[in-house]
C-alpha cells in the first residue's frame, strides 16, 4: 500500500472521528432521525446526477443503502444523542474491524497473515485500555445502539467488495437515496416540530450538517469506498482503530472532555499496532520491487 494511500486513509480516518463530536453540537439543534433526513437529503441532491439505474444491481444496492445508510445512522444518531461521552462510544465503534475481519475471513476468502494479526492484537489491546474507562459500563444501552450500527456497517463493507464495478459516487447516490425514505418514516412517527427545529438552526448547526454531509458521508465514505475497492478488507479495516484517537481529541477541544492518561497510553498501543502492519506490508513491496530489477 502506497504512501499516498496510507495518508488518505488516516484522512478519511480524521473526518470521521472529528465527525463524532460535529454529531454531537447538531443534535443539540435537530432531533436525531431529523438531523439524518436533512443530511442524506444534501447528500442526494449534491450527488443526484450520479443516481442512475445500474442494470442487474439494483437490489444489491437496495440492501447496501439500508444497511450503511438509512439502519446504521438511525442508531448512529439515536446513540449519539443519548450519550454522554462521545469519545468513549467512538471506541465501542471500532468492533467493525474485528467484525468485518471474521466475516471478511468467511465469505471474501481473505486470510490474515501473521504480521497484520498481531498489528491487529495490538491495537485492540489500545482500544481495551481506553476501554476500561468507566464511561462506557455507564451507558450499557448506548453501547448495545452502537454495536448494532457496527454490525449494519460490517456486512456493508463485505458487500462493497462485492460492487467494486460500481463507481464510488454513484454508490453513494443510491445510499442516500434508500435513505431518505427511512428518515422521513422514522422522524414523523417519534418526532415533532420538524419544521421548526430546521428553521431555528443557527450558524453552527447549519455547519454542523454540512460537515456531516459533505465531508463525512461524501469525502469519508466515498473515500474509504474508494480503498475498499483496490485494497483487502483486512488492509483497509484496521486504520479504523485511529478513529477514536482523532474523536477523542475533538472531543476534548470542542465538547470540554477529560483527556485522561489512560487514553494517552491506549492511543499510543494502537497506533502501535497500525505501524506493525504497515511497515510490513512497505517491507514486502520493497522487497517486490527489488526483484522485478
Amino acid at each position: 500500500m502506497s504512501l499516498r494511500y496510507i495518508l488518505f486513509a488516516f484522512f478519511v480516518c480524521l473526518i470521521w472521528g472529528v465527525n463524532f463530536a460535529v454529531m454531537k453540537i447538531g443534535l443539540q439543534q435537530l432531533d436525531p432521525y431529523l438531523f439524518g433526513l436533512v443530511r442524506f437529503l444534501i447528500v442526494l441532491l449534491i450527488l443526484l446526477p450520479w443516481l442512475k439505474i445500474v442494470p442487474g444491481a439494483m437490489l444489491n444496492l437496495f440492501i447496501l443503502g439500508n444497511l450503511i445508510g438509512g439502519f446504521q445512522f438511525a442508531l448512529v444518531f439515536l446513540g449519539m444523542d443519548l450519550t454522554n461521552h462521545v469519545s468513549a462510544m467512538s471506541v465501542v465503534v471500532q468492533m467493525n474491524v474485528p467484525i468485518s475481519l471474521i466475516l471478511a475471513h468467511f465469505f471474501l476468502s481473505e486470510r490474515m497473515s501473521y504480521w497484520r494479526t498481531s498489528g491487529v492484537i495490538v491495537s485492540f489491546i489500545g482500544v481495551i485500555i481506553i476501554t476500561l474507562e468507566p464511561e462506557i459500563l455507564e451507558e450499557g444501552i448506548v453501547v448495545l445502539i452502537i454495536l448494532a450500527a457496527t454490525t449494519f456497517y460490517s456486512i456493508g463493507v463485505i458487500l462493497m467488495r462485492k460492487m467494486m464495478a460500481i463507481p464510488v459516487f454513484q454508490t453513494q447516490a443510491w445510499v442516500a437515496f434508500y435513505s431518505v425514505p427511512v428518515f422521513i418514516i422514522m422522524t414523523l412517527i417519534f418526532e415533532t416540530d420538524q419544521v421548526s427545529q430546521v428553521m431555528n438552526m443557527d450558524m453552527i448547526g447549519i455547519s454542523m450538517v454540512l460537515y456531516t454531509s459533505i465531508l463525512s458521508t461524501i469525502v469519508g465514505y466515498g473515500g474509504m469506498n474508494f480503498l475498499l475497492r483496490r485494497y483487502p478488507v483486512t488492509l483497509i479495516s484496521p486504520f479504523m482503530v485511529s478513529v477514536p484517537v482523532f474523536a477523542t481529541i475533538s472531543s476534548v477541544i470542542f465538547l470540554g472532555e477529560t483527556l485522561s492518561v489512560k487514553f494517552i497510553i491506549g492511543s499510543l498501543v494502537t497506533l502501535s499496532g497500525l505501524g506493525i502492519i504497515h511497515y510490513r506490508d512497505w517491507q514486502l513491496k520493497r522487497k517486490a520491487k527489488i526483484a522485478a530489477l
